[in-house]
């Protein structure tokens, strides 16, 4: 029996097997009940001894009970050195079904067995099958945990549509189209499980665009299966990590992001040549972008774009038309991050043109509300100055009128307070709140606004 259970264990088949599953002090008759109880199947060897003992007979008991509950096929028979007539003798029911022959050897049990346990079309054994492959290691096919994934599969209801990126989340990459085969949908449920895992280490350990692109490179490296996500998808990737589109920041995807910079310049340039208005309206010269927003950090003149149409890819992606949605903290807390020297990796010229435009963009204006940061993140507002420094910095018509109150000043700073605490910054939030209402900074955001006044009224 143990040679047998080995090899059952060596095809990837999960068995309970005493010497396998029992520990000291555990309860003998509660394992095996256990045992009985959950697994999907039974081997049981008729031999000599077996027909002697008063213990298997109790499990066989239990096994037959099962099958007659269930009305499937539970034991798995298996003679050794004993003939028909014996288990004939010993039980009617389990002469009359098919066994195995322990004489044809060990290899031919064991191919026999497993063509009964995991039978070729199955799709929950596919997918089982593809996880272990991979050095994941999954549960059996009976536990609750695949009825998670099978959920997770179908939940995104944009798949297939224009916006189909927008329905898979934060880190998430399309999975393979629907299908009535088994191996297809053995695939898709296996990739699943995967993107399952990597969604929730995503999570918990807050890879964003803010995230250090070693740091990000090493997460990809360390949830299986994303590597080769981010490969074949590495829009995806870039969408929500665009640190990784800097020049010299994108490690083993800096190809990638090449390649899509390359392709992205020649396809502007067309559009210039061919007397196109495509994207003039984002543009600080008017003229065509000489790239994708996406990979405008890759351009030595950021594609020709105005600071804020970057900053706000930076931050949210595409996700107000099509693309993933990335955003992952409050507005303002990205500004602080900006601002504060935990940014400087970006190089030089990458934070100074994201940092003015953020400034530009504008919506960071604190005005009292955040419910993503109370509801993701725990902030209390402060509601005896909560709103007072959006209040100031709406009243004023220029950087020159601004005059903030001291209210408005606790208020900023309250705020400020809980990024510097939330992104672990050096600065206090009082060098973040004076960076902030620098003439040289504020002088973007209403700059921006009466530009935008303008082109409304035009």
């Amino acid at each position: 029996m143990r040679p047998l259970a080995e090899r059952l264990r060596s095809e990837h088949i999960e068995v309970w097997y005493d010497e396998f599953s029992l520990r000291v002090g555990d309860s003998l008759r509660g394992s095996i009940d256990r045992g009985l109880a959950q697994s999907r199947f039974g081997i049981v060897v008729m031999s000599p001894h077996f027909f002697q003992k008063q213990w298997s007979q109790w499990e066989l008991d239990g096994l037959v009970a099962r099958q007659l509950a269930d009305d499937t096929n539970v034991i798995l028979p298996i003679w050794l050195d004993v003939q028909r007539d014996e288990v004939l003798n010993y039980s009617p029911p389990l002469a009359d079904k098919l066994a195995i022959d322990a004489g044809s050897g060990i290899d031919e049990v064991v191919r026999r067995l497993t063509d009964a346990i995991r039978p070729q079309g199955s799709t929950l054994v596919v997918a089982r099958d593809f996880l272990i492959a991979r050095g994941f290691e999954p549960p059996v096919v009976t536990d609750d945990w695949w009825l998670d994934v099978a959920a997770a599969s179908e939940s995104n209801d944009m798949e297939g549509t224009f916006q189909e990126a927008m329905g898979w989340g934060r880190w998430g990459f399309p999975l393979p189209g629907y299908s009535n085969d088994p191996a297809d949908r053995g695939l898709r449920l296996g990739l699943t499980a995967l993107q399952m895992q990597w969604l929730l280490a995503a999570q918990e350990q807050r890879i964003t665009q803010l995230t250090h692109p070693d740091e990000v490179l090493a997460f990809v490296d360390s949830q299986i299966g994303l590597s080769d996500a981010c490969e074949q998808h590495p829009r995806y990737l870039f969408t929500y990590a665009p640190q990784l589109t800097v020049p010299g920041l994108g490690g083993m995807f800096e190809p990638a992001a090449e390649a899509i910079y390359q392709n992205s310049l020649q396809w502007h340039q067309q559009q210039a040549n061919s007397g196109s208005s495509f994207g003039t309206a984002t543009t600080r010269d008017g003229l065509v972008p000489r790239c994708s927003v996406e990979i405008a950090l890759r351009h030595p003149d950021f594609g020709g774009y105005e600071a804020a149409t970057v900053a706000c890819s930076f931050v949210q992606g595409d996700s107000v038309s099509s693309g993933p949605p990335v955003k992952y903290y409050s507005t303002i807390d990205y500004l602080a991050w900006f601002l504060s020297s935990e940014s400087e990796w970006l190089g030089a010229g990458a934070r100074e043109f994201l940092t003015q435009g953020m400034a530009a963009w504008g919506v960071w204006a604190w005005d009292g509300l955040d419910r993503q940061a109370e509801s993701d993140f725990g902030f209390q507002i402060d509601h005896d100055v909560a709103g007072k420094f959006g209040e100031c910095l709406s009243e004023a018509r220029s950087v020159h009128d601004l005059r903030l109150e001291d209210k408005a000043q606790q208020d900023l700073i309250h705020r400020l307070n809980f990024s510097v605490k939330l992104l672990h910054l050096p600065e206090s939030a009082e060098e973040i709140a004076a960076q902030l209402t620098a003439p040289e900074f504020l002088r973007h955001f209403y700059e921006d606004r009466e530009r935008l006044r303008a082109r409304r009224k035009d």
